[in-house]
């Protein structure tokens, strides 16, 4: 009867360590701040207050076009953050370096109250096409404190990566968004 205990532990412990070795450790992204010309003239402060994604996108895993109705979820390639959470904290650091000297763009989690403008950035789509190409189709409103009307503008960007793996995605999804911010921050002088 011990003899079996002992042999039943070994199988699990031999199962265990097998199953372990079968999965491989996730690979975590995240998206970079790409650097961009900064402006001259007065500072100013802003706020990227809200970020919304497609649903399809709010999830950990990478998400990739596989074909014109099918998505591919690379179940080990994940992003270190939500991404919602992650484009939104790029954006700020990408529209502070384009913004004049100065300048503080902070986001919602930051918000003060006393920022002379507000973003609001809609994702239409931000993911690969079945080629791999990165398509962002975002739509963005600044809102500025000192009255003036809020103006919504659209783009669609996309860039190529430099080949299929998730960290060139990553890449050219990271120019894209500063291609993006290169565009509202035009619109904010």
């Amino acid at each position: 009867m011990i003899l079996s205990r002992r042999a039943a532990l070994a199988a699990l412990l031999a199962g265990s360590a097998l199953a372990a070795c079968s999965s491989p450790p996730p690979k975590v992204y995240t998206l970079t701040t790409v650097p961009g010309a900064a402006a001259g003239g007065r500072p100013t402060t802003a706020s990227v207050a809200l970020v919304d994604i497609p649903k399809y996108l709010d999830r950990p895993q990478i998400v990739r076009r596989s074909g014109a109705v099918e998505l591919g979820v690379e179940e080990f390639e994940r992003w270190g953050e939500p991404l919602a959470n992650m484009v939104q904290r790029v954006l700020a650091d990408d529209l502070a370096a384009r913004l004049p000297a100065g300048s503080v763009v902070t986001t919602s989690r930051t918000l003060s109250g006393d920022e002379a403008m507000t973003i609001e950035l809609a994702l239409s789509r931000f993911d690969p096409d079945p080629d791999g190409t990165v398509v962002l189709e975002a739509q963005w409103r600044v809102r500025r404190k000192a009255g003036g009307r809020a103006r919504t503008e659209t783009a669609r960007i996309t860039r190529r990566p430099g080949d299929d793996t998730a960290a060139a995605q990553a890449r050219a999804m990271s120019d894209a968004l500063g291609e993006l911010a290169d565009r509202i921050a035009g619109g904010m002088r």
